[in-house]
């Protein structure tokens, strides 16, 4: 694997169903709760975060932020700079 999982329960259940009934800290209101990073580029991080009271995924590498309102869709991404990061490594 070449990510590392900051948050299990709530990594599982963006999965299977909403998100949603996840609470965030203040401290994850205004930063969000990290998902997951990269392991090889720890700027490539994968966040759940709360936009106007709707929880939404922002994948964050380096200086770009990129929000995605579906887990798929930001997973896809996400997995997609895994990928480049790795080449970039090689």
């Amino acid at each position: 694997m070449n990510y590392k999982i900051f948050n299990k329960p709530v990594f599982e259940q963006a999965q299977v169903r909403s998100v949603s009934d996840v609470m965030l800290t203040e401290e994850e209101l205004e930063n969000g709760m990290k998902l997951a990073v990269s392991k090889v580029d720890p700027t490539l991080t994968l966040y759940l975060v709360d936009i106007d009271g709707q929880k939404k995924f922002d994948v964050r590498w380096d200086d770009s932020s990129e929000i995605f309102s579906g887990w798929y869709s930001a997973w896809d991404n996400f997995s997609w700079c895994l990928s480049i990061v790795e080449k970039q490594n090689d």
